[in-house]
């Protein structure tokens, strides 16, 4: 079995996404970067997903680029996970080392299908005024990252973007205060079905909170998703998204404790 699970607001959360907690003490901090902590997991959720690793593979399942993923030392050094898929699928990590198969394929695929990256700029500014954006970044030389001054986003943009890049072979997704641009052909539910090939699994089991995660359920036997996020605004109810009961940090307890339950139920049978 493979647990693919996105990170980012389903598995770790920071100070500002994780919602009301009554004992902080609870909280185990699983990122730094500078000195600071800047993400967290309750202990439950972390003890549980620790006792997964060494059972099934845990695939960690992140839009983060390599370098970000790495500051997350609470699963590089923590939790065992041979599999990793950063870049929103743009690279496969075997043993912590890109899979140059994948990179292959991918940068290929981008190259034949979907627009190139400067024509997207130009074409998101065009759309969205330049005072809007505090910072753009060109990731992994696959994807953009755009920092934006959400308040100033005029309703239905967001949808008229998507529009505009369907065309070219690119998506756009919403998650805080960042844009992501992204070509289709870098999606997470390609990477995982490839994971899937590598390790040999017939069963997947997935959990994301955004539009970018959505792509899974393509190859997903199951997929549950936090009552927050992009999916549960635009689903609330889904045929093949189960969300959990609990919004915030929270929701992290049932992703993980749910196949935790299963697993101990299955080993009492």
């Amino acid at each position: 079995m493979i647990f693919a699970c996105d990170l980012d607001q389903t598995l770790i959360y920071s100070r500002n996404s994780m919602g009301p907690i009554e004992q902080p003490d609870e909280l185990v901090p699983v990122e730094c970067y500078e000195g600071d902590y800047l993400s967290y997991m309750t202990r439950k959720a972390y003890d549980d997903l620790q006792a997964l690793s060494r059972r099934i593979h845990f695939v960690p399942t992140t839009t983060r680029v390599y370098e970000q993923y790495q500051r997350i030392f609470g699963l590089t050094e923590g939790v065992v996970s041979r599999y990793a898929i950063v870049s929103n699928g743009g690279k496969v990590l075997v043993d912590g080392q890109p899979d140059r198969e994948w990179d292959s394929r991918v940068r290929e695929a981008v190259r034949a299908e979907c627009a190139s990256s400067l024509d997207i700029k130009r074409m998101f500014y065009e759309l969205v005024a330049k005072e809007w954006v505090i910072k753009d970044r060109y990731c992994d030389e696959l994807f953009y990252s755009v920092i934006v001054d959400r308040a100033s986003l005029p309703e239905g943009k967001m949808d008229e973007l998507a529009a505009c890049l369907q065309d070219h072979g690119w998506n756009c997704s919403l998650q805080g205060r960042k844009i992501y641009l992204v070509p289709d052909h870098v999606n997470k539910g390609a990477a995982v079905r490839y994971v899937k090939e590598l390790a040999g699994a017939k069963y997947v089991y997935a959990a994301g909170d955004s539009l970018l995660d959505e792509s899974m359920l393509d190859v997903a036997d199951e997929f549950v998703a936090p009552k927050h996020g992009e999916l549960y605004r635009k689903y609330g109810v889904h045929a093949h998204i189960r969300f959990t009961e609990r919004a915030g940090i929270r929701a992290s307890e049932e992703v993980v404790g749910s196949l935790m339950n299963r697993m101990e139920v299955r080993n009492a049978l």
